[in-house]
């Protein structure tokens, strides 16, 4: 009964952090926008650190999602990320770790990937492009090592080949993390119609 009490004021207290920090760094549109992604990556994570299962009812329509609110925010982004290029980002994303999951297969005769964790895979790509994923999985990792790390530091077990971790727990709010810093961040260069474009220019010395 504690444990349970414990994970809902954990799950509780990190979707109120998500929404504080949407709300405080964001318009109101974006910062909706930051929520649904944030609470979605929250239930992943949660999802799999407990049952080591990502469910699709939460993976399957954060794709889209995430196609819509690129197409939504395009004009603020600024950067080229257009719907179609984060379409093909979350093809290659999907089909990268498809290609990982079965090389480890083949290797070592068992699944060290989840299909769940391919399709996050594809998530990260939709709401994040190319670049975007590749940085939120190396987010990912580091997180997960780091962890793995300090569990072997604190129950003083050293790490084996076996050792088994959930992406998902890592990869989840990785992907908000980075959609936060690099995705909805970046102002607009253009003025609006009817607005005035000012530039401050130093004067010379002298």
């Amino acid at each position: 009964m504690r444990v349970l009490l414990s994970e809902r004021v954990a799950i509780t207290t990190c979707a109120c952090l998500v929404t504080a920090v949407s709300f405080a760094a964001f318009d109101s549109e974006r910062a909706i926008i930051s929520c649904v992604l944030g609470w979605a990556m929250l239930a992943i994570a949660a999802s799999d650190a407990k049952r080591f299962i990502i469910p699709d009812v939460l993976s399957l329509p954060a794709i889209p999602l995430g196609l819509l609110a690129t197409g939504l925010s395009n004009e603020t982004v600024g950067a080229g990320q257009t719907a179609l290029e984060h379409t093909i980002a979350a093809v290659a994303a999907f089909g990268l770790l498809w290609l990982v999951r079965h090389a480890y297969h083949f290797s070592r005769q068992a699944h060290g990937l989840g299909l769940g964790d391919v399709k996050l895979g594809a998530v990260a790509g939709a709401w994040l492009g190319v670049q975007g994923a590749t940085n939120a999985l190396l987010l990912a990792c580091l997180l997960a090592l780091t962890y793995a790390f300090g569990l072997s530091v604190l129950t003083r077990r050293p790490l084996s080949r076996t050792s088994v971790l959930p992406l998902g727990v890592f990869l989840a709010p990785a992907i908000w993390i980075t959609w936060c810093v690099t995705g909805p961040a970046v102002p607009s260069m253009a003025p609006d119609e009817g607005s005035s474009l000012y530039l401050i220019v130093p004067s010379p010395i002298g």
